[in-house]
């Protein structure tokens, strides 16, 4: 074997002896002690890192090699997750929108999730979304005072959706037996939506929706042979679908199985503005008019959630005006005129 031969040989096993060396110890590795492990000059070291972060780094711009003043350091398992910058600000964003409803005993989980994010991404990343924190603030109005109700549920819910099995629990004293569709998320609250069973010979029921945090001893059990066997994969597209009709029919979370279109004329302009920057249903239907005063015109069609339409009128007052349908109308007038001379009269 010749001189430059050798010499070439010795470069390579070194190579991958550092290499090795930064894969099982994360820690920092002194340049001179290297150097006097393997028998060559400091510099020579410092080129074999620059020639790893050449191979390694700048191909996949990522940083898994790191070199610093006197030592260079594996980063192998941070540099898995090259985050760009709008990824790295939804991963904040959603992380810190997780926070507030795993308050109480969850906060132990997300603290877990976090740790596990922060492992695998660059120290950079880390000290941004750490420092992010102390700026971002999230409002917990709304949310129910015992959210550990919520995580405790969830995963039962879905893994007896997966299995195709039946859940009971005590719903308002009573035991109950619910066939789940799928899990819907609106007002900080969690929505079982699905079926109550009734066997052997019970009539097949309406999808209804129960609020999560008010189920208590949930847990699952198998379906009764009298409901039939079929695909698992038949069964989830068949649930997902029903559950999204079922939930495209509700504005929030109020379902009164009454399906109407509800017509409201907008008379302020400001207000017009607001209400058309925003979605407030999937299928809403938002124009300009000027009739009568009215600068616009919001449509809600096919809705079964009359008592949240009401809410939603009486919460913009006197800029807004329910059309349609004539008889929510006139209930809204008299509670209006019920408001007035019970209530604010004196």
């Amino acid at each position: 074997m010749s001189k430059i031969h050798r010499a070439h040989v010795q470069h390579r096993e070194r190579l991958f002896s550092m290499l090795a060396e930064m894969l099982l110890d994360s820690r920092q590795h002194r340049i001179r002690d290297a150097a006097e492990r393997y028998g060559v000059s400091q510099e020579k070291i410092r080129r074999d890192i620059k020639y790893l972060e050449e191979k390694l780094n700048l191909p996949n711009q990522r940083e898994y090699i790191i070199r610093g003043h006197g030592y260079y350091q594996g980063n192998f398992a941070r540099a898995v997750a090259n985050l760009s910058p709008e990824v790295r600000l939804y991963l904040f964003l959603a992380l810190r929108q997780l926070q507030p409803l795993l308050k109480g005993e969850g906060e132990r989980a997300f603290q877990e999730l976090l740790e596990h994010t922060y492992s695998v991404l660059r120290e950079e990343d880390v000290r941004r979304l750490k420092e992010w924190s102390g700026f971002y603030f999230v409002s917990e109005y709304g949310f129910p005072r015992n959210r550990t109700h919520f995580y405790r549920a969830l995963q039962d819910v879905f893994e007896a959706i997966r299995y195709d099995q039946i859940l009971q629990f005590e719903y308002r004293g009573q035991r109950r037996y619910f066939d789940p569709y799928g899990v819907y998320y609106a007002k900080h609250l969690f929505y079982l939506i699905g079926k109550l069973v009734k066997w052997p010979d019970g009539p097949d029921l309406p999808l209804i929706h129960l609020r999560l945090d008010r189920i208590r001893d949930i847990s699952r059990m198998p379906r009764p042979s009298s409901l039939g066997r079929r695909k698992k994969e038949d069964i989830w597209e068949y649930k997902r679908n029903h559950a999204e009709k079922y939930i495209n029919q509700m504005l929030e979370a109020e379902h009164s199985k009454v399906k109407q279109d509800y017509v409201i004329r907008i008379y302020d302009p400001k207000v017009f503005e607001r209400i058309r920057e925003k979605q407030w249903h999937p299928y809403q239907q938002i124009r300009e008019i000027h009739e009568k005063g009215a600068v616009g015109e919001i449509v809600f069609p096919k809705i079964t959630s009359w008592l949240e339409i009401k809410k939603w009128v009486l919460g913009w007052g006197s800029a807004v005006e329910l059309v349609k349908p004539a008889e929510k109308r006139k209930e809204l007038r008299n509670e209006i005129q019920a408001m007035f001379y019970n209530r604010y009269q004196s």
